[in-house]
């Protein structure tokens, strides 16, 4: 039985994406997590002996990706303590369903304990260290990574042939992908950490949602925030400026952009939009989609959203904080200071992710400007119609200058297929016997299924903001839009990412299809204290926009009134 599930992954890749997307994000899984395992004390034995599995950490079914699950429990069986990592991978994944992974038992009574035991514990000592140094890896890794994106991000790409763009790929992403190892095991200790909070919050305490303690942002804030917090210091300094609200309020974005380059270009505020756009550019909802457009490029989008949040003369909701906090009178001395240690080791884990996660758009967003270029130059030759078509080509084919003559024919079946796709829903698990190929063939086929009308849904609490339950209109985005008018409203959505932070300090709730305790939306709203909701099956379905919902931050139970 094969089992498929995108319940975490489709929070940076969601629906149809582009073939070229896809082969780029399974070449990453495969490398990194080679290198991970080795980092984790796996041996290159074991590597070598399931080569088979690293190509297939993820699946393209249907123009989705999606985790083959029988897949990630191997590769969790190779870590010392597999019954409590497999209960903390599935809790950080967001699957709904728990599954398992056989491991072959059958060895002597001396082989157990005077070979694996022993072979075990080494590779617990060693993951143990690992966890001890990772601040100091992390900041080695990021100290490295700067370097060398600073080196080949100063190179004109358009000045580039496509074998030397093509070469530029190889260099960059050889020499990252063998670093990329230590932020995945920084993943694995956010995974454990925070597995553990759950567990001693579940046999200690009367306050059971360990996560409502995660507040990072006590020790150091992060930096997945910065994005909003700077776009809220401009709006709020636009508008202080009658001059500026009047511009804002009156032009169309393209013509905003060229005022500011020419007439207000000294002036503070335009260098604050100018520099946002320099610095978080590849910061973009879709950010890891290479096929997604960036501010850096449509810098109009980035305008448009501004030109949004200054509508509402409302004051902004997020401003007063106060988090969770662990009460004297619930646990003893010593039980206290116990999940002080490990909360505060998933903050530092979490806070660090962050980090890396802002590292992994920058690289994407190269990868997107490489592979554009490649694109234009293939446009000239003829290969292909227009640039944009080659993210519909693979990496391997863009690589190998495979079937060049056939590119154009590729694209336009490919082109044709993921439009089809885009018209059927998928589930976020698939369990099956069928191949890929037959599978899809039996979701083309289906009739489609109807959502029924209802007025109660229900989801997972992941932040409460310190209500008990909020009512408010909702704005349901199945996909970004930059046009919408999110501000003070409660956003209805199928997934969030990273990206999304420039908005999140200007809504006033948010509810997500997909998603667990530990994704982005979570991490994000318990930080900024914005009520918040996820795991919602249908949410966009059955909400409409301007239409008013009732969050209940106990239960989960979304009413439409």
């Amino acid at each position: 039985m094969k089992i498929f599930d995108n319940s975490n992954l489709a929070e940076s890749y969601s629906g149809v994406t582009t073939p070229l997307t896809f082969s780029f994000a399974r070449y990453v899984y495969q490398e990194v997590y080679k290198n991970f395992c080795q980092m984790m004390g796996v041996s290159k034995k074991v590597v070598k002996a399931n080569a088979d599995m690293f190509p297939e950490m993820v699946v393209y079914i249907g123009g989705r990706m999606y985790y083959d699950l029988n897949n990630w429990y191997r590769l969790v069986s190779f870590l010392p303590g597999y019954s409590f990592n497999k209960g903390f991978f599935e809790e950080m994944l967001g699957v709904n369903k728990k599954a398992d992974f056989e491991k072959k038992t059958s060895k002597s009574f001396f082989i157990r304990w005077f070979f694996y035991l022993p072979k075990m514990l080494w590779q617990a000592l060693e993951i143990f260290i690992s966890f001890i140094f990772m601040g100091v890896l992390v900041r080695k890794f990021n100290s490295n990574f700067d370097s060398i994106y600073e080196h080949y991000n100063a190179k004109d790409l358009s000045l580039e042939n496509e074998n030397s763009l093509k070469d530029i790929f190889r260099l960059l992403t050889n020499k990252l992908v063998v670093h990329w190892k230590v932020p995945i095991a920084n993943d694995f200790a956010v995974m454990v950490s925070t597995g553990i909070v759950r567990k001693l919050f579940n046999k200690w305490l009367p306050e059971k949602n360990s996560y409502t303690f995660l507040y990072v942002g006590s020790t150091i804030p992060l930096i997945s925030l910065d994005p909003g917090l700077v776009i809220m210091d401009i709006v709020e300094a636009i508008k202080n400026n009658k001059e500026f609200v009047s511009l804002f309020k009156s032009k169309t974005p393209e013509e905003i952009l060229v005022i500011l380059k020419k007439q207000y270009k000294e002036h503070a505020i335009s260098k604050k939009v100018f520099s946002y756009i320099s610095k978080y550019g590849d910061r973009m909802p879709g950010e890891l989609k290479l096929e997604s457009k960036c501010l850096n490029e449509y810098p109009e989008i980035f305008i448009q959203i501004i030109i949004n949040a200054i509508k509402d003369t409302q004051p902004f909701l997020h401003k007063d904080i106060q988090h969770a906090t662990i009460k004297d009178d619930d646990i003893s001395f010593l039980k206290r200071h116990v999940l002080s240690f490990f909360l505060n080791w998933a903050k530092k884990s979490i806070r660090m992710r962050e980090e890396t996660r802002f590292k992994r758009t920058l690289i994407f967003g190269f990868a997107r400007k490489i592979f554009i270029e490649i694109g234009k130059k293939y446009s000239v030759r003829n290969i292909i119609d227009n640039g944009d078509d080659i993210f519909y080509l693979t990496l391997e084919e863009i690589l190998e200058n495979t079937s060049t003559g056939r590119f154009k024919k590729i694209i336009q079946e490919r082109k044709k297929s993921l439009n089809l796709w885009k018209t059927i829903e998928l589930p976020r698990r698939i369990e099956t016997t069928l191949a890929i190929n037959n599978l899809e063939k039996s979701y083309i086929n289906q009739k489609k299924n109807t959502v029924d009308s209802v007025n109660l849904l229900k989801g997972m609490v992941v932040s409460t903001g310190g209500l008990k339950n909020l009512k408010d209109k909702a704005v349901v985005m199945k996909e970004f839009d930059p046009s919408a008018n999110f501000n003070n409203k409660i956003v209805v959505t199928s997934h969030t990412d990273p990206g999304w932070s420039l908005v999140f300090p200007f809504i006033k709730g948010l509810v997500v299809e997909r998603g667990g305790m530990l994704s982005h939306a979570a991490i994000v709203a318990r930080e900024l204290n914005i009520p918040c909701i996820v795991g919602v099956e249908n949410a966009t379905n059955i909400i409409n926009s301007l239409e008013t919902i009732e969050l209940d931050l106990n239960s989960g139970e979304i009413t439409k009134k």
